[in-house]
C-alpha cells in the first residue's frame, strides 16, 4: 500500500484518513523491529533523517526491547492525538505503537507529517509517554 497523503486523502473521510495515518506509524515500528532500519530511516521527515542515522534507531529500539524483558508482538496503532498545542502545520497526529513483552509492554509514539504530499515520522517518543 501506497501511504501518499493524495492516496489516503482519496479515502471516504477523516476516519479513513486516520487509519492510513495509523497503518503508516505500524509500518514504521515494525520495520525497526525486523531490523530493517534503511527502511524505517526513509520514512522520516527529511529533518529527523538528517539527525539520525539508521543505526541510532535500531540501537533505541534496542534498549527499549531489552528494558521490557523483549518485544513479543508489536499491538494495534491508535491516534491519541490530532490536535496539539505546539503542532506543526505540517503534523496531522500522534500515533501510539504499543510494543508487547513477557514482562511488560512498552510504546513507541511517533508524530506523523505530512510534507510536499508525503507522510514521514517527524517525532519519535520511545517508550510510554
Amino acid at each position: 500500500m501506497s501511504y501518499t497523503a493524495a492516496s489516503l486523502r482519496g479515502r471516504i473521510n477523516l476516519e479513513g484518513y486516520m487509519s492510513g495515518v495509523s497503518e503508516f506509524a505500524a509500518k514504521f515500528v515494525q520495520a525497526i523491529a525486523s531490523e530493517e532500519a534503511g527502511s524505517a530511516r526513509e520514512m522520516l521527515s527529511e529533518a529527523l533523517q538528517r539527525a539520525t542515522a539508521a543505526e541510532n534507531l535500531l540501537e533505541q529500539y534496542r534498549l527499549l526491547a531489552d528494558d521490557m524483558g523483549g518485544v513479543t508482538g508489536i499491538g494495534e496503532p491508535m491516534v491519541i492525538l490530532e490536535e496539539w498545542p505546539d503542532m506543526s502545520v505540517d503534523d496531522r497526529a500522534m500515533v501510539y505503537v504499543p510494543l508487547e513483552g513477557d514482562v511488560f509492554s512498552e510504546a513507541i509514539t511517533v508524530t506523523v507529517s505530512e510534507v510536499h504530499d508525503r507522510l514521514c515520522i517527524s517525532k519519535i517518543e520511545w517508550g510510554r509517554p
